[in-house]
């Protein structure tokens, strides 16, 4: 950027977010956005390359992501928090413990659910609130 050249928006906007809440949580944020992203092109391959693995590579991958994703949850500020509840901010970290923690009960089925429902959900309400002037688009 050459001085006096105004900022990109993409910089405005993450200097106006960091402001508001914090660099940690704004870093925990991206962070969910990239993990969501590679669950987008987990889930485009496909529920058949999903469950014929014989040894659940995809299965494990994918489980690996929401544990990720649990985790950045855990860096999130309490007030990024309460701003938007209608993140489901605690049931992420529900199913993060979970699949940490009752290794033998793992429900791939539910990890497909996940990736394939719940987090383009999930990206599309960090949008919103990181980047407000992609909504709606």
């Amino acid at each position: 950027m050459t001085p006096g050249e105004e900022p990109s928006q993409d910089v405005a906007d993450e200097v106006a977010f960091v402001r508001r809440y914090d660099e940690k949580t704004y870093t925990a944020l991206s962070e969910i956005l990239r993990l969501c992203e590679i669950g987008e092109r987990l889930v485009a391959r496909g529920i058949e390359w999903y469950s014929s693995d014989p040894d659940n590579v995809p299965g494990l991958a994918a489980e690996s992501l929401v544990i990720k994703i649990g985790e950045n949850v855990s860096r999130v500020s309490e007030e990024c928090k309460q701003d938007h509840p209608r993140v489901p901010w605690r049931d992420i970290k529900e199913m993060r413990n979970r699949l940490a923690h009752y290794y033998e009960g793992t429900d791939y089925r539910i990890v497909w659910d996940t990736l394939a429902v719940d987090f383009p959900e999930v990206a599309g309400l960090v949008l919103t609130f990181m980047h407000p002037e992609n909504e709606g688009s």
